[in-house]
């Protein structure tokens, strides 16, 4: 088996697990605050693991980790606010969509994929499609007494009020849509480019002769880190400076989930350096798994039927591509 694929299997879990946490935390917290201080708590480590192995810096590398963090940066934080919004076993699937971008750009530089790989797609496209519709609890008319106007002006009234709350229901349900497929995008992007980084540490380690002096993809993920900081702090400059308040007591549970992405990061990086990027990129889409088995496991969370349905598809798709 190539090392690829248990690599990205590992990443997609450990981003799962991450995940999860990330977006209990961003229940109680700010999704930005989250998102900045775990990805802080995420630098300082990878910081610690570069002084440990002494590995220099490669600019390619770097160049291509920069590009990777602003995608990675903005889909963090549509990720985490998604999750804090909405139902985390609707969010994750959909956010793992982003498995079709390294699948998109693998087809574009001549990698065509099979009849298991457009299966794959069209299973995770009509399982978005079923889990992005609302879930509207059945409604029951409400009875009257004959000839009582007041009860009949109750009635009416409490028609409206609940009409209201559904219209608001299902524009926010849309809202949360809207960024779990924004952070898809991103994620994806972010899987492009970090193949792309550790593909040419790789190749200048290569040309060099030497085996781990410019090939570590450390750096791409260290040039990915410091962009995505770059990207959080912009974002809470425009908004509101309170958005990075220091998490107090949450800190430790804030940078676990940092250290735990970072972790995950590296080994999608290794596995891109050693698989086919249409394959490690689905596998490390598979991070749903993790994320909706603990929010099942912990939170309780149901869905209705047909976003269960949907949540399946999703999942069969992402798990199409990685043996397509």
């Amino acid at each position: 088996m190539n090392a690829g694929v248990p690599l990205g299997l590992s990443s997609g879990l450990c981003w799962g697990a991450a995940d999860f946490f990330g977006g209990v935390q961003s229940r109680r917290l700010p999704a930005l605050t989250v998102a900045f201080w775990s990805q802080l708590a995420g630098a300082l480590a990878l910081a610690i693991a570069l002084t440990i192995e002494g590995v220099r810096p490669a600019a390619t590398g770097i160049a291509w980790g920069l590009a990777a963090g602003v995608g990675s940066g903005c889909a963090l934080v549509l990720f985490y606010r998604s999750l804090a919004e909405g139902t985390m076993s609707i969010v994750a699937p959909i956010s793992a969509c982003g498995a079709i971008v390294p699948v998109t750009a693998a087809l574009l530089t001549g990698s065509q994929p099979g009849t298991l790989a457009a299966l794959g797609v069209l299973a995770t496209v009509t399982g978005v499609v079923l889990v992005s519709r609302p879930h509207t609890p059945p409604r029951f008319p409400s009875p009257t007494v004959e000839g009582n106007p007041a009860s009949a002006g109750s009635s009416a009234s409490a028609k409206r009020k609940s009409s209201a709350s559904e219209g608001s229901a299902a524009r926010g349900g849309r809202r949360v849509v809207a960024m779990a497929l924004g952070s898809a995008l991103g994620f994806g992007l972010f899987y492009v480019f970090v193949d792309a980084g550790a593909a040419s540490t790789a190749g200048t380690a290569a040309a060099a002769g030497t085996a781990g002096s410019h090939g570590s993809p450390l750096w791409v993920i260290a040039g990915a880190r410091m962009s995505s900081l770059a990207i959080l702090s912009m974002i809470a400059l425009v908004s509101r400076r309170s958005a990075l308040r220091w998490p107090g007591r949450r800190i430790g549970a804030v940078a676990l989930v940092g250290i735990g992405d970072t972790g995950a990061n590296l080994l999608f990086a290794y596995a891109a350096t050693t698989g086919n990027l249409a394959v490690v990129g689905v596998l490390g889409s598979l991070y749903p798994v993790a994320t909706v088995a603990l929010a099942r496991w912990l939170l309780g969370e149901r869905l209705s039927g047909g976003q269960n349905a949907g949540v399946i598809l999703a999942l069969t798709g992402v798990g199409l591509l990685a043996v397509a």
